[in-house]
């Protein structure tokens, strides 16, 4: 598995994280200034990303994401992932694209969700 797969992974595991630990595992794949959007959002900092993620976990108990595939190249990459059910069925799938830190985190990422 690639770094920037783990690092996709990762952050895909923040989403569903218990919220006491969800600020440290969100600095630890995204830089404090991150700006990430998706249709209904659009925010600029790991604090506002992360009240953003407590929100969906509200709103979807039990969900979770799973990255399908990672393309990369020159400090950026796409993800295509699966939103999760708590049965483990699918409820929703997507693309995000990310630019990265020099550091390798991500700093910049776009969400898309693709049509049932």
């Amino acid at each position: 598995m690639s770094d920037t797969q783990q690092l996709w992974n990762d952050y895909a595991a923040c989403w569903s994280a218990d919220p006491a630990d969800r600020p440290a595992a969100l600095a630890a794949v995204a830089v404090d200034e991150v700006a990430y959007r998706d249709p209904g959002t659009e925010v600029g900092s790991l604090t506002e990303l992360a009240a953003y993620m407590a929100g969906f976990t509200g709103a979807f108990p039990g969900h979770r994401f799973r990255i399908d595939e990672v393309l990369e190249h020159h400090d950026r990459s796409l993800a295509r992932w699966t939103q999760l059910d708590p049965q483990g069925g699918t409820a929703s799938t997507g693309i995000s694209t990310a630019r990265h830190h020099q550091d390798g985190r991500l700093s910049d990422i776009t969400g898309f969700f693709l049509p049932a």
